[in-house]
């Protein structure tokens, strides 16, 4: 009997359960060995979720189930391959589409049989519950650290993490450069401008080179005058938890309320209704720096007005500094490009399997 061996474990579930990835290999192993399966291969999906069934060695897996490399897959249990209730039936019918036939060390149950599959079924709902408790849970923890100013994640820059009371305290050198880069904006200096000063200035910098997107992520966040938002970049804006004296202020209140009000009144006009694809991605030509977006206006008639948007070099040391490329055309040639990538993959066999969304078909116990 041909088997094929999947373990998976996040940081979580080794920690509170102690289902290890060398224990569960271990186990397994021993069950093949007593029951003279022939392991063809190991999927070790060690440190993802099990929310859905888009991991890399489960993606393998099920591209193996289909090609008949393996004829059995054992697991120690249904919550190894899947926390997700939808997803563990639709892997059920796929198996038994392909003749392979799934065991669980830990649940001895026949999937073929109808009790087992009603079996496999409440497990698959407790172990979808027990990963939102889980995710609650976290969520919870997560903002009492939050509310006793206690910093979880990488310390911002201007800040670093004191080590035995988690609180964030000032870096002096970083914090010079913090203040530099408010002042600039608030005197009018525009944020690619910014990018530049500091980077001919040579300013501190952990890693890289300054750009646009770091000046303009430390001008947004809230952290320099001592506000901690908690969720900002996965909440919707009316969940994000706001901590006030988080930490100490770089910047005073009254240079934070200027910036904001410019950051606001240089928003682009037409922010909103057009989605620049190609910002931060398309290379210039002639001297491979990322371009800038932009755009231009046709006027026929009083009230007929068309936009035409455009990426364009601002290198001031390029030969092609001031070309415009329509990005409309870019956008046709990077579709046919995606297109034919596609076609290819498919006769490659190498495309990304995933659950039928129709979930009429499925049947819940």
């Amino acid at each position: 009997m041909r088997c094929g061996i999947y373990v998976r474990v996040s940081t979580d579930e080794q920690r509170d359960n102690g289902y290890s990835i060398d224990s569960q290999l271990r186990m397994i192993k021993e069950y093949c060995e007593k029951n003279n399966y022939d392991i063809i291969d190991v999927y070790n999906d060690a440190g993802h979720s099990g929310k859905d069934l888009m991991r890399p060695e489960m993606q393998r897996l099920l591209k193996d189930i289909k090609s008949h490399k393996i004829e059995k897959i054992v697991a120690i249990k249904v919550d190894r391959l899947t926390r997700n209730n939808y997803d563990g039936f639709w892997f059920l019918n796929y198996c038994e589409e392909h003749d392979v036939k799934i065991e669980l060390i830990l649940e001895p149950y026949d999937v073929s049989t109808a009790n087992g599959e009603m079996i496999f079924g409440m497990n698959l709902v407790f172990g979808q519950r027990e990963r939102k408790e889980i995710g609650a849970r976290t969520k919870r923890t997560m903002e009492e650290m939050a509310l006793e100013k206690v910093h979880s994640a990488k310390a911002p820059y201007g800040y670093t993490r004191n080590s035995e009371t988690g609180h964030l305290e000032v870096e002096p050198i970083e914090a010079q450069v913090v203040k530099r880069i408010f002042e600039l904006y608030k005197n009018g200096t525009t944020i690619r401008g910014i990018a530049n000063i500091l980077n001919e200035e040579k300013a501190y910098l952990r890693q890289g080179k300054w750009n646009s997107d770091k000046v303009y992520k430390i001008l947004t966040n809230s952290i320099y005058i001592g506000t901690f938002a908690y969720g900002k970049a996965k909440r919707k804006a009316q969940d994000v938890l706001y901590v006030d004296n988080y930490c100490e202020q770089i910047i005073d209140k009254n240079t934070w309320d200027i910036t904001r009000k410019r950051l606001e009144k240089n928003k682009h006009p037409n922010y909103g209704e057009h989605i620049h694809l190609f910002t931060g991605i398309v290379k210039c030509p002639t001297c491979g720096k990322i371009m800038s977006s932009t755009n231009s206006f046709k006027n026929s008639g009083k009230l007929n007005q068309k936009i035409y948007y455009h990426v364009t070099c601002n290198n001031p040391n390029c030969k092609s500094k001031g070309f415009h490329y329509n990005s409309d055309k870019i956008e046709e040639k990077l579709t046919r490009v995606l297109n034919e990538l596609t076609r290819y993959m498919y006769d490659m066999d190498n495309e990304i399997i995933v659950c039928n969304s129709n979930k009429n078909k499925l049947s819940l116990y």
